[in-house]
């Protein structure tokens, strides 16, 4: 996981490329404020770290988009967070919200290998526990 994000940058890239990507909608610093239920300036603040580390540009009528670098990061996130999920809700049976806020709080320090092994462990989920897809590029997990 890239090391240079905080749990709230990752959270708000994890967000744009599911609003944008996923379910092909724009979205704009004050979607992301009323979605994290914080004012329009520390959405800003957020933002602004993103586009100086590169992952986000803000464009024509303040619609955020990634860049390259921000959707294969926002990839690797949702991975970690989407099989890290299923591993919560299969194996120790939490509730998929519960879970999800698990997830948030560690997808985006846990370790590639660590991740690599549970989705083997898992054998690859497909959807995760809100039915999302689980892309695996990269992962490396093999089937069993």
């Amino acid at each position: 996981m890239p090391r240079n994000l905080s749990r709230v940058e990752s959270c708000y890239l994890k967000r744009i490329y599911a609003s944008t990507v996923e379910d092909g909608k724009q979205i704009t610093s004050g979607d992301l404020a009323k979605i994290f239920n914080v004012r329009i300036p520390s959405a800003i603040d957020v933002l602004n770290k993103l586009e100086k580390k590169m992952y986000i540009k803000k464009e024509k009528y303040g619609y955020i988009t990634l860049t390259q670098a921000g959707c294969e990061v926002a990839i690797e996130l949702l991975h970690a967070h989407r099989v890290f999920e299923v591993f919560l809700v299969n194996s120790l049976k939490m509730k998929s919200n519960e879970a999800c806020k698990v997830a948030d709080y560690v997808d985006h320090i846990l370790d590639k290998d660590v991740i690599t092994r549970l989705c083997a462990y898992l054998n690859k989920p497909m959807k995760c526990c809100h039915n999302r897809t689980i892309i695996h590029v990269g992962c490396g997990a093999k089937s069993k």
